[in-house]
């Protein structure tokens, strides 16, 4: 009788490993799709993408800034932009800093569960060699340059948590530093890059 439910309980742990490394290559294939459609060339051509959705505009927003955390699908600020010029810059800041709080915390678990194999699975080979470098040199202080990489802002902030994932930070730890400083560092970001748009687009 206990062999079975034994055996159960390994069929249910496989299942349980597999369901999210399904769910990104899910993803992988819809950002093939996207870029195929054009749909992230521009800020406008993601902001219709979006608006299309009507009602469901605000969720379908937070779920991208969520998957873009863990898959980089974005040209740099592109997403901070869109939301910021769709529902204004208290809302687009809250939803945006919604969205990357979870996908952070999302990718920081993922990484501490499958390591290394998941990294490689979604990094290019570039930012997989700029990852290897920092877990080999940094995993120690990697409290303080968690910190120093959110304050600072365009450092590579969502690098730095994949690694933190592999560290012997804490669960806790992370979470509240991310909390505490990830608001800050997505409003600086959003803020730079809105005005960076804006020159490009001859309004000041």
């Amino acid at each position: 009788m206990e062999r079975p439910a034994m055996e159960k309980k390994r069929n249910l742990h496989k299942y349980i490993q597999i369901i999210p490394i399904i769910g990104v290559l899910f993803f992988l294939v819809l950002v093939i799709w996207a870029y195929q459609h054009g749909i992230f060339e521009s800020t406008d051509s993601l902001q219709r993408f979006i608006q299309q959705f009507g009602g469901y505009a605000v969720g379908i927003f937070v779920v991208l800034q969520i998957v873009q955390v863990i898959i980089p699908i974005l040209p740099g600020g592109i997403s901070s932009v869109v939301g910021l010029l769709m529902f204004g810059n208290f809302f687009g800041l809250l939803y945006s800093c919604i969205g990357l709080i979870i996908g952070e915390v999302i990718g920081f678990l993922l990484v501490r569960y499958y390591g290394v194999s998941f990294v490689r699975l979604i990094l290019s080979p570039k930012k997989y060699q700029k990852f290897d470098q920092l877990v080999t040199k940094k995993t120690k202080d990697i409290k303080k340059i968690l910190c120093v990489t959110l304050l600072i802002p365009f450092a590579p902030d969502d690098l730095v948590c994949l690694v933190a994932g592999l560290s012997k930070l804490s669960f806790k730890d992370y979470i509240q530093i991310i909390i505490l400083l990830k608001p800050w560092s997505v409003g600086i970001y959003s803020m730079l890059m809105l005005f960076l748009f804006q020159k490009a687009q001859g309004h000041f």
